[in-house]
């Protein structure tokens, strides 16, 4: 039996109020080894799908869970909406895979169609680059993605980084139980960093938004320090520091001083999206993913950075991560059916020696 299941399944049933109408979900956030939350929207039966107001968040959390162990739910008293079921946070040094994919908020039959896809691969979590929806304080659109989402998010864990589309709404606080907009969690041998890199929406004044990009520096370099036994160090964020779409090359130097930080504290890998497309770029021992091609319409990749840009390609597409002991394998797929490639991500000293 594999070392995923070292438990029976559990079964968590609580009902939502009868008059109650599902908008969203259930879907399963925050889990760790030991514990998670199961969450789900609800809106009132007379409210129309195209009014903002309503929405409303029931969750319920559970601890001195295991690692490793898959769990099923019911949150609907049994009607088959509610049922889902997810995996607990591996254990160091056992094997999992997830997925990371992002910019979905256009163009909702291709976000469909990279839905179905990913739900194929059976990942045990995915991460969102962020811009889940076109504009995060219209009530009326979140709805529309947990839809499209539905089949995914009931088998599986979710992760997301905030984008600029998301305006730095409450709404996705509320929905997906993060308190901050950067945050941090372990899986297996891995050590995640999610951070905010949408700086336009934090506050209005310039002074407020240095403030909070010096605060989200500094605990991004106290995480990455308490994670040094991690074996492998991964950070997710929206805006790529490195892009090879031209017109966007050097719009935020902020992003590009973090990469000292990267190096420092040997990131293995950044993953980001914002641009509508794929690409892989290597620069001083650390690998920079763009996964944007999650819906939104298609961005040419027209500025390959010589040197450092190693792939790129203009598709709808999503990145299935395997890690196993010593090492972290991409397989970027597009749509199509066709992989975009296959690599294994070298562990940050191997790789400083390559360019």
């Amino acid at each position: 039996m594999s070392r995923w299941f070292f438990a029976a399944f559990l079964l968590f049933s609580f009902s939502a109020t009868a008059a109650d109408e599902v908008a969203g979900g259930p879907y399963v956030v925050n889990v760790t080894g030991t514990s998670a939350t199961v969450a789900w929207v609800l809106r009132a039966p007379q409210q129309r799908v195209g009014e903002a107001p309503g929405l409303r968040v029931e969750r319920s959390s559970y601890s001195n869970l295991k690692p490793g162990m898959k769990i099923s739910y019911d949150v609907l008293g049994g009607r088959e909406q509610g049922k889902g079921w997810f995996k607990t946070a591996a254990p160091p040094g056992v094997s999992f895979r997830f997925v990371v994919f992002g910019d979905t908020r256009t163009r909702h039959e291709w976000h469909q169609k990279i839905v179905n896809a990913i739900v194929k691969v059976e990942p045990d979590f995915v991460v969102h680059t962020g811009d889940l929806v076109a504009d995060g304080s219209d009530g009326a659109q979140w709805p529309v993605f947990f839809s499209i989402e539905r089949e995914l998010l009931r088998r599986t864990v979710f992760f997301s980084v905030l984008g600029n589309h998301e305006r730095n709404n409450r709404r996705f606080y509320s929905f997906f139980n993060v308190t901050t907009p950067y945050y941090s969690f372990d899986w297996g041998s891995v050590h995640f960093a999610l951070l905010d890199s949408d700086i336009g929406n934090v506050a209005a004044g310039s002074a407020d938004r240095q403030s909070f990009w010096s605060e989200q520096q500094r605990w991004l370099e106290e995480d990455l320090a308490k994670a040094k036994s991690a074996e492998f160090r991964l950070v997710v964020m929206h805006h790529p520091p490195i892009t090879a779409v031209k017109r966007r090359q050097g719009d935020d130097k902020l992003l590009q001083g973090l990469m000292a930080v990267f190096e420092k504290h040997e990131v293995t890998a950044v993953f980001s999206g914002h641009d509508h497309n794929y690409q892989r770029h290597l620069k001083n021992g650390v690998t920079y993913v763009v996964t944007g091609g999650g819906g939104a319409p298609l961005y040419d990749v027209d500025g390959p950075i010589p040197g450092i840009t190693q792939k790129v390609e203009r598709t709808e597409h999503f990145v299935s991560i395997k890690v196993e002991p010593g090492k972290v394998v991409l397989d970027a797929e597009a749509l199509d059916g066709h992989r975009i490639e296959l690599v294994e991500l070298r562990p940050y000293a191997r790789s400083r020696s390559s360019n």
